[in-house]
């Protein structure tokens, strides 16, 4: 009885270490809130993001840690100048326009943000995919790597 005891504890504190290792150190939840990812994630989502990122991508998609928690897309990397195009509102990297089919929407300038900006080091410049309705980088500013939580790898949707 006494092992049988012994046994089920240990099982519970295995099985209780591995949840927080997969979801405390190498993975997280997060809560889609808002409309400024339409429409490649809505409202209600739940997504799986992965922390242990040692580089991102232009694309990725990440969840962001500010004033709020945010998730967004990178559109921009350490070293690059960004700025937005007054005429056709289009967003500029190193003077080009971005490849950002996924965009919906003007890009806006906004007064969060000093324009044209060479990201330092560590660095990124996010966006949301619906830009008239995001709170991004052109609000906030540039984030840190270490204000990246981490990408989205996994998107759960529940039809309601």
């Amino acid at each position: 009885r006494k092992k049988a005891a012994r046994a089920a504890i240990l099982r519970i504190v295995l099985t209780a270490a591995a949840v927080y290792l997969l979801f405390g150190v190498v993975c997280g939840v997060g809560f889609v809130k808002g409309e400024s990812m339409e429409p490649a994630l809505f409202s209600g989502d739940i997504v799986l993001f992965f922390r242990l990122r040692s580089h991102y991508a232009v694309g990725d998609i990440v969840l962001v840690r500010t004033d709020g928690s945010y998730i967004k897309r990178v559109a921009a990397l350490p070293g690059q100048t960004v700025d937005i195009d007054n005429q056709t509102h289009r967003l500029l990297i190193d003077g080009a326009p971005a490849v950002d089919d996924y965009a919906r929407g003007d890009t806006f300038r906004k007064t969060g943000c000093s324009l044209p900006l060479t990201l330092g080091e560590d660095e990124y410049f996010v966006l949301g995919d619906s830009r008239e309705n995001s709170v991004d980088s052109r609000n906030f500013g540039a984030v840190r790597k270490e204000q990246l939580c981490g990408q989205i790898i996994a998107l759960l949707r529940i039809e309601g």
